[in-house]
């Protein structure tokens, strides 16, 4: 009789099995191959909406096909985030792509139609015509009051690469819920009678963006009283003046413009330039300049000319500056002395010829991380070194060992550039043999005989040790 029962039990249980597996194929076909996890339903509501939050659109309307909860919540998040390029073929006909993305976008607002309020509001794909949609879709997140606003047309068709979609000023008339906005590849269209006035604003991000007029980007600014964030990226011919009370952080990136920066809580600034264009020159009395902003704690430049004499008196321009990074830069003296009282950081990658004419003063320095490219002059890079033996910890990038394998003569004859330095990090790009790998390790001693902690990264081979 029990072994009936257990062979009974067999039974229902292969039963069992089957079914659920049955249930797996039906749901697995109604997701488009994707498996269901029947534990989801398990998961808080707050879990959930947190998942869905950073979901696009179309990833968040298959995930909600999991269960029931997972819909409700769905259907709750007021986050429309819609992308041409996701989940495009390449080899699918680009008008008929371009026709269901325009349905897609046409449903997702339809699901949205009766809420009275959304969060954000992210839309990006190519521009080939189409006002009449893109109108409809950002009146419909403006009028829902929208916090968050990021438009973006990608440039990919290099014979359509002229056309750029207009955004009429009146659009953003009345957004007075907008606290963040992002915009990319397009044009403003002004209105000569009505301004801007965005009086939540708090982050500003423009790319590639142009103004009908030479004043529609001061037009727009002055209508952002509180301004905090402030990005500009290949805006070109700009004349820009920067006043305000609220602007933190200021990004230039690879832009040719005119830069006067008036902003006294300014906390950090960050420029990049072309590579390789020498005409993107910082000067603090001509077309760039920053030096009335004296509480910055960070200042980072890349790609950039530096006029004779910036660097003079930068204690005393920023005297609250903790972070400094020079990247790729350089200086039409050939000379960068620095001093710095409140210094905390320092990131250095190789600067042309700044390395033979470069010295720094930072008692305060925790940390340096320096990146040199090509072997130098071992003087020079001794001397360069030495700069930094204040450092409380160093990372040295280089991109073969034997820039750091200082000749045998000259450990003999001079004293090391790091005598002080207890924390040594050291990244190579190439590989290194293992007899390379004692030389190295004989001159880093040299170089920073009081370590305690030494760490090298390479590829194929990690060293990391304490030095007793």
């Amino acid at each position: 009789m029990a072994k009936k029962r257990k062979i009974s039990g067999s039974c229902n249980m292969a039963n069992r099995n089957k079914r659920i597996k049955k249930e797996e194929e039906v749901q697995s076909q109604n997701t488009g191959g994707m498996v269901v996890d029947t534990y989801t339903s398990q998961l808080p509501e707050l879990v959930i909406n947190q998942i869905f939050s950073h979901l696009s659109t179309k990833s968040a309307i298959r995930a909600s096909i999991l269960s029931k909860e997972w819909a409700s919540v769905c259907s709750s998040v007021l986050i429309l985030d819609i992308d041409e390029d996701e989940g495009k073929k390449q080899s699918a006909d680009h008008r008929d792509r371009r026709r269901k993305f325009l349905k897609f976008l046409s449903n997702c607002l339809k699901i949205r139609e009766k809420e009275k309020y959304l969060e954000k509001f992210r839309l990006r794909m190519s521009y080939f015509g189409g006002d009449c949609a893109i109108n409809k879709s950002l009146s419909f997140a403006l009028e829902r009051n929208v916090k968050e606003l990021d438009i973006c047309f990608k440039r990919e068709n290099e014979v359509r690469k002229g056309r750029y979609y207009c955004l009429q000023q009146t659009a953003l008339n009345n957004a007075k819920s907008l606290t963040i906005l992002k915009l990319e590849y397009l044009k403003i269209e002004e209105d000569s009678i009505d301004t801007i006035s965005l009086p939540s604003l708090k982050t500003l991000s423009l790319k590639a963006v142009k103004f009908m007029t030479n004043t529609g980007f001061s037009r727009l600014y002055s209508g952002c009283p509180s301004i905090e964030y402030l990005s500009l990226t290949s805006c070109h011919g700009w004349d820009v003046r920067l006043s305000s009370l609220g602007l933190k952080h200021l990004e230039i990136l690879c832009c040719e413009i005119k830069l006067k920066v008036e902003a006294t809580n300014l906390e950090s600034f960050k420029f990049r330039g072309d590579n390789g264009l020498r005409h993107h020159i910082i000067d603090m009395r001509k077309n760039f300049y920053i030096a009335s902003c004296q509480t910055l704690r960070s200042l980072e430049f890349s790609h950039a000319h530096f006029a004779i004499g910036w660097f003079k008196g930068l204690d005393s321009r920023f005297p609250l500056l903790e972070r400094l990074v020079l990247h790729t830069c350089f200086s039409y003296s050939g000379i960068i002395n620095i001093f710095s009282q409140h210094l905390k950081s320092f990131v250095f990658h190789e600067c042309g010829n700044i390395l033979s004419n470069f010295s720094m003063t930072a008692p305060n320095l925790s940390e340096a991380t320096i990146t040199i490219e090509e072997r130098r002059d071992y003087d020079r890079l001794r001397n360069f070194l030495g700069n930094f033996d204040c450092s409380k910890k160093i990372r040295l990038h280089v991109n073969e060992t034997e820039v750091c394998i200082f000749p045998e003569e000259m450990r003999k004859k001079y004293s090391p550039p790091l005598p002080s330095l207890k924390h040594l990090e050291v990244e190579i790009d190439t590989f290194t043999t293992v007899v390379t790998h004692s030389a190295l390790m004989d001159s880093l001693r040299w170089m920073a005989p009081s370590l305690e902690f030494l760490s090298i990264n390479r590829i194929h081979y990690i060293y990391d040790s304490r030095i007793s």
